[in-house]
């Protein structure tokens, strides 16, 4: 697996998230009788239960009792209706903590033996994990850095998980519960990082008279946008040369939106395939795909049968109301799957070159060397000169001086 900088990894990555944003110790216990208008320490551990119990959506926001606590505690309800309705006979859900919610909240929860709140950990067992975390920054992360332990914080955190907007774009963070850190991944260190085995993932690349080029993004991902906005260039030198198509990653981490989003572009591509660079070009700029249909003129009847059927043959916005064929926590695309399946596929972007995944930068130049390596015989378009600059992440026109090798996905 190719090293990459230590900050890129902390600070730059749209990682694929794990099961949970809080650590495994977190306890509370659950004293008080609680409803709609209850404020204070208990109802944001009411909220951190819930969350954990997954009938809490990472959309919501609640600083106190509301209206989405009150759903989510219905939801609660529901799933363990056996204990906490049934012996009351009670047929539907109240919304309340009362008795027998708070029962099974700290049948669930409750800290051994009425210890505090706060999670502990034992010093042999913290020194442990530091330990085990230092060895796997140096082996797996860190890039010509050797990482030694400095200062220690004698807290244990538990995190918020939420999404913040840059550029328009979502990104995962995880706050401490005390208001005083963030980070921006979980990295599970029991596992190695997934790593180059594939036997498609080589740098060899084979040749071909008119090379395949299958380029694999989320539309919202904004290291997917930045290396489309370096090939689009490539893709108009190179012209019928280059059999070019461009993908989407078998899930989607960027919502509802994204899902639809990348729904129209498959279908721009099948349909109204001269209208898919004139579209993207348009759509990179700011993210406005609808003001980019009317811009470039996208038949909308061809577009909207497409849409139609491609979900009905692929259910993409079905699966996702229904939370259905989810990738971890993430929504499906299937549209793709076999592709992904086949180029073992990890995240966005990822190139693939005549069948092998190819590691390049995302400036045009660098894209178009590694796409013209896979000729047979060079067209003349090889030896055209083209921007070296790196294009920024993210909507937007400019550039970065950044070595930028984030990506969404694990």
């Amino acid at each position: 697996m190719k090293k990459i900088s230590l900050l890129v990894i902390l600070f730059s990555f749209c990682f694929l998230g794990f099961a949970s944003a809080s650590t495994d110790g977190w306890c509370y216990n659950f004293k008080k009788d609680l409803k709609l208008g209850s404020k204070g320490e208990d109802v944001n551990a009411l909220r951190t239960a819930l969350i954990k119990e997954g009938v809490y959506k990472s959309e919501w926001t609640s600083s106190s009792f509301d209206i989405y606590i009150t759903a989510a505690i219905m939801d609660f309800q529901n799933k363990y209706s056996q204990e906490i309705l049934t012996p009351n006979e009670i047929t539907k859900p109240t919304g309340i903590v009362g008795k027998l919610t708070r029962k099974k909240l700290n049948e669930l929860f409750a800290c051994a033996g009425n210890a505090s709140t706060t999670p502990t950990v034992t010093s042999e067992d913290k020194n442990t994990v530091i330990a085990k975390s230092i060895n796997y920054i140096n082996k797996y992360l860190a890039q010509g850095v050797t990482v030694t332990l400095g200062t220690v914080d004698s807290n244990t955190y538990s995190f918020y998980k939420f999404e913040a907007m840059s550029n328009g774009n979502p990104v995962t963070v995880y706050a401490s519960t005390d208001g005083k850190k963030i980070t921006f991944q979980e990295v599970d260190i029991s596992k190695e990082p997934v790593t180059a085995t594939n036997p498609t993932a080589s740098t060899e690349i084979k040749k071909s008279d008119k090379p395949s080029v299958e380029l694999f993004v989320m539309s919202h991902c904004p290291y997917g946008t930045q290396i489309e906005k370096g090939i689009i260039p490539v893709v108009e030198a190179l012209g019928d040369k280059i059999d070019f198509s461009l993908k989407f990653c078998n899930y989607a981490m960027h919502g509802e939106a994204e899902l639809k989003e990348e729904l129209n572009q498959y279908c721009i591509q099948k349909e109204q395939k001269d209208k898919l660079i004139p579209y993207l070009k348009c759509f990179l700029k700011e993210g406005k795909g609808d003001d980019c249909l009317a811009s470039v003129s996208i038949d909308k009847t061809k577009l909207n049968s497409c849409t139609v059927s491609g979900e009905k043959e692929f259910n993409v916005i079905s699966n996702y109301t229904n939370k259905k064929d989810f990738v971890g926590e993430y929504p499906g695309f299937n549209i793709f799957k076999a592709d992904n399946e086949k180029y073992g596929i990890q995240g966005s972007p990822t190139l693939v070159i005549n069948g092998t995944q190819v590691q390049s930068g995302r400036d045009s130049n660098s894209l178009l060397k590694s796409i013209c390596g896979a000729f047979n015989g060079n067209p003349e378009a090889c030896s055209k000169s083209i921007s070296s600059e790196t294009p920024a992440a993210g909507f937007g026109v400019g550039s970065t001086t950044a070595t930028t090798s984030g990506g969404c996905g694990n």
